[in-house]
Formats: C-alpha cells, structure tokens, sequence
C-alpha cells in the first residue's frame, strides 16, 4: 500500500508484519513531530471516520491500494474544529426535542432511532474536546467552564450517558426521554462554555505563536 501524505508519495506500507493501527499511530507521530496535525486519512478514495479507522485497526493493509494522509497546524485545526461544535451542539439541540415529541406522541420506534442520534452526538462531542485539548496541551482538569473544570464536566456528562445506555438497551422508552430532557438537554448550554473556554485557550495559544 502506497501512503501519501499533503501530495507527497514515496512511503509503502509494508504488505505483512503490521497493521492499520500501527500506521495511522506512525503517521500521527511523524505529523507532530513537525509541528502537524492529522487531518484526514482517505483509503482508496474513502474518508475514514474515527470509527472507520478502529474497524480498520487490526486489519494487514495487503489489500489496500492507497492511503492519501492530510496534515494541518493543529491550532488551525483545533479552531476549525471548535467552530464546527457549535454547529453540532445546534444540530444536538433540534434532536433532543424531536426524539422528545416522538415519546410524547407514542412514536417509540422512531424515538429510539433519535435517541440513539443524541447518545452518538454527546460521544462525538466528548471525542472532540478531548481530541483539541491533546493537541493544544489544554489542561481539562484546571480549564474552567460554565462554574467548573471541563473534566468534571465530562464525567457528570458520562454519568448521565451511562444512565441513558442502561435505560436504551431495555428500550425504556420513557426513562430514556426522562433522561434527555432532564439531564441531556439541560447541558447543552454548559457545553457551550466548553467549547468556547477551549476556544479561548486556543486563541491565546495562537496569539502566543504569532
């Protein structure tokens, strides 16, 4: 498998001996190593999702063609990223409110499929600031927002999403919707704190750059 990364060939995978995981960790390494970020990993013309790439994980790249790598200035990225939350914590919001009307209304097939869009958007979010904090050294545990750290933000996140899964896998329809609009929806506003105290962060880090 070739691998090329922002247009620049002349790496090979090798066919045995290693595996996805062990590549995208290597092409990571060499990105920070010159002050970069991973932007993008497309295999054989398919962008792969953070989900995609831990399907991937244990597989040989044998019989893959081409892995085209995009790197970014990770305060860049992290700004871009940011940006893009607090469309998703927008896109969050509508979701909490229609799996809502749909529990209401006794539409529990169609709630669950909305609740299940809500867990994956918190998971995705969680991923995210994780993700910006590692790549701009941001201390979760002493980064204030919304009247506490963003770590304890996380983990009361975490103990409500913990409830949610519990609640989904019996499909308790109204235990799950008690949930969302109780202790999910209610964070979204403190979510926006996150995501503006690591904006915040990241501007000054910049500033500090320049």
């Amino acid at each position: 498998m070739e691998v090329v990364v922002d247009g620049r060939s002349g790496m090979n995978a090798p066919e045995s001996g290693t595996t996805f995981h062990a590549i995208f960790d290597s092409l990571r390494k060499a990105a920070a190593s010159r002050r970069r970020a991973v932007a993008s990993f497309v295999l054989d013309g398919e962008v792969l999702s953070i989900e995609r790439q831990a399907d991937l994980a244990g597989q040989a790249p044998g019989t893959y063609g081409l892995l085209e790598v995009r790197t970014i200035d990770p305060l860049e990225f992290s700004l871009n990223t940011l940006t893009g939350l607090l469309s998703h914590l927008k896109n969050m919001e509508r979701t909490h409110d229609e799996a809502a009307l749909c529990a209401g209304s006794g539409e529990f097939a169609k709630a669950l499929e909305k609740f299940d869009s809500c867990f994956q958007g918190w998971d995705i979010l969680i991923r995210a600031i994780r993700d910006v904090a590692s790549l701009t050294s941001a201390d979760l545990r002493t980064l204030k927002a919304a009247g506490s750290t963003v770590q304890d933000q996380i983990r009361l996140l975490q103990d409500s999403l913990l409830r949610f899964s519990a609640a989904f896998e019996f499909k308790d329809v109204m235990r799950v919707a008690e949930i969302v609009q109780a202790e999910l929806k209610p964070r979204l506003e403190s979510w926006r704190g996150v995501v503006e105290a690591l904006s915040q962060h990241v501007g000054r880090m910049s500033g500090a750059a320049r």
